[in-house]
């Protein structure tokens, strides 16, 4: 998006929701994940199915392919699905080295693009009909708009922005010192000659080892928050803690956990800084473009791997590390780092100025050094918001062999991770992370500093009283060559005593020691000389023992990575401590400062890190206990010893004013979720954000996974990336409050979520299924049921055996599209039986008509694999059919797809036991409304109650369907019925039954489900599952007259 595109704001007028709306929300507390019409937690309406459900010689073919078949496009050729699938060659399973690991198969096209953007007849309709009832809408803003500077100063903003406590160790009694010193001073004597020895014999590094951090496979999951983003195909550590919403990922690990992991970091923790979607880049097509005097020369991935390489470690850091204790005293320009913006890891690749070199360009240009300036560009394939990422550094530290700029292709001896850059990133030791540009596709030279949007304002840090990146002194200072950040700064960080830590009082017995612990770095290749910890608040230092990567030192002097350092002190001294502070001296004798330095984009914050000790009650041994807490918590928690600052609550105080009294209901707020009609709830108010989707700095995505949502994130999320001018936009896209019920229902959510976070922490699962994150299952098997119909078969992950699925419950399958994960929810048809466990070998599955030759073993999880029986909505004339079940249809066994789960608060445990939302409920008969795709989470319980032995549980189900051949699973449901001897009855509904049918003909209605299914009491429960015309328009009405109660006993699967 470019910088000059008006920040404008457009809000749509609405009434707001009716008074008799407001009367009838239900009361929202935790749960509800089964009222039907109503969005659950998986933003899926429970209830309602969905409507659809040899290798250069390749290259060369397949880049012809892509460019035939962007020209039948362009002329107006309908493609549907199963074409572009087909036209889409599978290099990743054809060549699995090239690929960075946990890599997924994305098609490169969007559902919306196939579905709507085309000309399809059908659409054409709609179109005309939409273009008719659209109101326009004339956006005047000449003359209404203030730029931040203009707003602060008319009254929003500054109005002065211009004017004895080491260990004693193990100290022989025979030391010829011991009548001289304490015994604290000689062990601290003894680990100084320790630590003089170690620094003598640290060792060069060549650049030709290996990395020791090998941890880089642990898990290649994909997080739920990236599927509805361009980064769905991702897979993304779990400990990764995010710091900007769900999209783009800019995220850090638990400090501890870094710290934990070594002195390489491995790439599952290392922080990711990122401005927008990841490219998604192939090895294979991917080019290095070097431009000079009007020419450019090209190389590929594999061309750079034959220059000579080196592997070095390398302690990146972001300019933005620590920033949330700036934001702390002032909201800054940028989102909250906590300490954690700082990793090590080994990168690989060839020496930039050997790349120049080969391209012709000369070691030293014309008058270089005399009469002219030289610079070396980068340029990466992304596209932030604000147009191409790109930067540069002086030609002449390019070309010094001794500084190391890498073209790096791995990362810890593997390819790159696309977060970090893949397949190609720049690597500048000792520079700030917003040098190292991503994804890097073009080198240029140039005589003048590079003057794009992300090199002129961002990695800046300008003086204090500029407090806006708009207006005369923002234009000039952002502008001004020395504010821009290079070299990292010197910095350290206390890691251990951990944020939260505690010490009961009566454990620390006289003598016992405690271990603080921390990291440090510099910047340019110095190195840390000297770390240094307090107990009394600076009054006196106590010196700290390092320790570095091996083979730490390249050139003799240059020291590329960071160190760990501790002390060891008597616990008697930390609990008397006023606090823990720690500074470190670099090669100039230089230290950190004590006082933060705040500017506007909280950039380069190290000052004095303090973590400060307090006593208290423990709740649960009911004893005294010392608990230390860090300046601030990371991400969202506003733990820390830090607290706003009075500027921060009155401009707080500032964004609750004003708001619009109109309230709108859940219900009502759900219904806007899309990009052309975009509502946001931020702390209880309800806000129009379509308006904002075109400039907004983070991208549209950032908002639209937040659309129509009523739920805590989206504020939490809010708060912790935008400042005061962010909220006083935000404010003029408001339209009211939400209701009471509605507030309720986003506080306990909150908790419940809350809950859930950290039971989830505390289970070692041993099953596939993981609520919060997508893992890949390949298809190996696909089987034909009917012309239109399918069984697939696939294979679980990394030879796990057990699914985890409960009996009522859904699995969520997810195939990677360009700007979002498409995602159906389906029931597995096998396993049909839970796994048998070691406390219920007495359990025994009685025998029933199953379909084929599968035993009553292979039925129950366990077997590695699941079965999915889906029905394929093949494309027309007029439409392009369904897109996931074509997808699965035309895609090569082999393939992987993602799965997540389970979904659904109903599962069945046996013998009429059933948990809903969390509570027991016993039912012994159960009556179940199905149609179409819908049959089969009650067919799963079904099978399960028939399949059981003692389970009485009586079972009466009404299947509504268009045709015979539209009946999924008939055989196998008929001789469930067979076999039953009356426990099961099942009447098929069809409204186009050809002329042999037998069975009820037309539309479920009243009488129907009266005559076929069991009536309301208190015994009884009806499920439904199918499409919204049978169930909103027909069942549900009906059996609400009859005496049915929603969340009561009526539910949606």
């Amino acid at each position: 998006m470019p910088h000059n595109v008006p920040w404008t704001v457009t809000v749509q007028p609405h009434p707001g929701s009716s008074t008799q709306d407001i009367a009838n929300e239900p009361e929202w507390g935790f749960g509800h994940e089964h009222r039907i019409g109503f969005k659950n937690r998986s933003n899926r309406l429970p209830g309602i199915t969905h409507k659809e459900d040899r290798h250069r010689e390749d290259v060369v073919e397949e880049k012809k392919e892509q460019a035939q078949l962007q020209n039948e496009a362009k002329e107006g050729k309908l493609l549907n699905f199963r074409e572009l699938i087909q036209h889409q060659k599978d290099f990743h399973l054809r060549c699995p080295e090239n690929r960075s690991l946990g890599w997924r198969y994305v098609l490169n096209t969007t559902e919306d693009w196939v579905k709507n953007e085309q000309e399809w007849p059908a659409n054409q309709k709609s179109q005309r009909r939409g273009k008719q009832t659209k109101a326009t809408q004339v956006d005047d803003v000449a003359g209404g708009e203030q730029q931040e500077h203009e707003w602060k100063k008319s009254g929003n903003g500054d109005h002065d922005k211009h004017n004895d406590a080491y260990t004693t160790g193990d100290v022989a009694e025979d030391n010829p010192i011991k009548d001289k010193y304490t015994p604290q001073e000689r062990a601290l004597l003894r680990a100084l000659e320790h630590e003089r020895e170690y620094v003598q014999h640290l060792s060069e590094n060549d650049g030709q080892g290996r990395s020791p951090q090998t941890r880089n496979r642990r898990d290649l999951s994909i997080d739920e928050q990236d599927q509805f983003t361009p980064d769905n195909w991702l897979p993304r550590s779990p400990d990764l803690i995010r710091l900007t919403g769900k999209h783009p990922l800019n995220a850090e690990a638990h400090l501890s956990h870094l710290y934990d992991a070594g002195l390489i970091t491995p790439n599952e923790l290392h922080y990711v800084r990122n401005h927008g979607a990841v490219p998604r880049i192939l090895w294979e097509f991917h080019q290095l473009d070097v431009e000079f005097n009007g020419e450019t020369t090209s190389f590929s991935m594999p061309q750079l791997q034959e220059f000579d390489s080196i592997n070095i470690p390398i302690a990146l850091a972001c300019d933005g590390n620590r920033r949330k204790e700036l934001n702390m005293i002032k909201k800054s320009k940028g989102f909250g780092w906590g300490p954690g913006g700082v990793s090590c890891a080994y990168w690989k690749g060839a020496l930039l100025r050997d790349v120049l070199l080969a391209t012709g360009i000369p070691e030293t240009l014309p008058d270089q050094g005399q009469k002219r300036r030289y610079w070396v560009n980068f340029e990466g394939a992304d596209e932030p918001s604000e147009g191409k990422y790109s930067t540069c550094i002086p030609f002449q530290y390019a070309m010094n062999s001794s500084n190391d700029v890498i073209l790096a292709y791995e990362m810890n001896d593997v390819p790159l991770p696309p977060d970090h850059g893949y397949p190609l990133r720049l690597m500048i030791p000792g520079y700030v992370g917003g040098r190292c540009v991503k994804w890097l596709r073009r080198i240029w030279i140039s005589d003048k500093e590079n003057d794009s949007y992300y090199h002129t304002w961002d990695n800046r840090v300008v003086p204090s009283f500029v407090t806006e990146k708009d207006g005369p002194f923002a234009e000039s200072l952002f502008r001004h060559p020395d504010t821009a950040c290079n070299e990292q700064n010197l910095n350290s960080v206390v890691v251990k005593p951990a944020h939260g830590e505690r010490i009961l009082l009566s454990s620390a017995r006289k003598g016992e020691n405690y271990r603080i612990q921390g990291y440090a770095y510099d910047g340019g290749g110095h190195e840390v000389q000297r770390v240094e910890v307090s107990l009394d608040d600076g009054k006196t230092w106590l010196y700290c023992l390092r320790r570095f990567p091996d083979s730490p030192i390249r050139h003799g002097n240059k020291y590329w990575t960071w160190l760990h350092w501790h002390v060891d002190v008597e616990i008697s001294h930390l609990l008397r401590a006023h606090s823990i502070t720690v500074r470190c001296f670099n090669v100039f004798k230089n230290t950190q400062p004590r006082e933060p330095s705040w500017n506007v984009m909280g950039m380069m914050n190290n000052c004095w890190y303090v973590v400060k000790p307090e006593i208290v009650d423990d709740k649960d041994s009911k004893e005294a206990t010392l608990v230390f807490w860090h300046p601030t918590e990371v991400g969202s928690g506003e733990g820390g010893w830090m607290k706003p600052s009075v500027e921060n609550q009155i401009a707080e105080a500032k964004q609750q004013a004003g708001t619009p009294q109109k309230q709108f209901t859940r219900e009502e707020i759900e219904k806007h979720d899309s990009k052309d009609d975009c509502w946001i709830v931020v702390d209880g108010k309800v806000y129009d954000a379509t308006s904002v989707l075109e400039w907004h700095p983070g991208g549209a995505a950032a908002i639209l996974g937040h659309a129509g949502q009523v739920h805590q994130e989206t504020s939490d999320e809010f708060a912790g990336i935008h400042d005061d001018y962010a909220y006083q936009k935000l404010k003029e896209c408001a339209l009211g409050t939400v209701t009471d019920k509605a507030a309720n229902f986003i506080k306990q959510n909150a908790e419940q979520a809350a809950k859930r976070a950290a039971d989830s922490e505390d289970a070692q699962s041993k099953v596939v299924l993981e609520k919060h994150r997508w893992h890949p299952v390949k298809m190996i098997a696909r089987r034909d049921v009917s012309k239109d119909t399918r069984t697939y078969r696939f294979q679980l992950p990394d030879n796990n055996k057990v699914l985890g699925l409960g009996t009522c419950q859904h699995v969520e399958i997810g195939f990677h599209l360009e700007d979002r994960m498409l995602i159906r929810s389906y029931t597995p048809t096998k396993p049909l039986l839970p796994l048998q466990r070691a406390d219920e070998s007495d359990k025994t599955w009685r025998a029933s008509g199953s379909p084929g030759d599968d035993t009553e073993q292979s039925l129950a999880d366990g077997e590695g694999m699941f079965d999915l029986t889906i029905k394929t909505y093949f494309p027309d004339q007029n439409q392009p059919g369904g897109a996931m079940s074509n997808i699965l249809d035309c895609i090569p066994i082999g393939e992987e797809v993602e799965i997540k789960g389970p979904t659904g608060e109903i599962e069945y445990h046996g013998n009429g036991e059933f948990t809903i939302e969390g509570q027991r409920r016993h039912f012994a008969r159960v009556s179940l409304v199905l149609g179409g795709s819908g049959i089969t989470p009650g067919y799963s319980l079904i099978a399960r109650i028939l399949l059981t032995q003692e389970d009485k549980t009586q079972l009466r189900v009404v299947d509504a369907n268009k045709t015979e051949s539209d009946i999924l699973l008939r055989d196998e449901l008929a001789q469930f019925e067979r076999d039953s001897q009356g426990q099961l009855k099942i009447t098929h509904v069809l409204s186009h039954p050809s002329d042999t049918w037998q069975g009820e003909k037309g539309h479920v209605n009243e009488e129907i489900l009266q005559r076929c299914l069991f009536a309301p009491d208190k015994s009884n429960v009806a499920f439904l599952c199918g499409p919204s015309g049978l169930i909103q328009k027909a069942a549900l009405p009906a059996l609400r007259s009859w005496g049915y109660v929603e969340d009561d006993n009526m539910f949606g699967f």
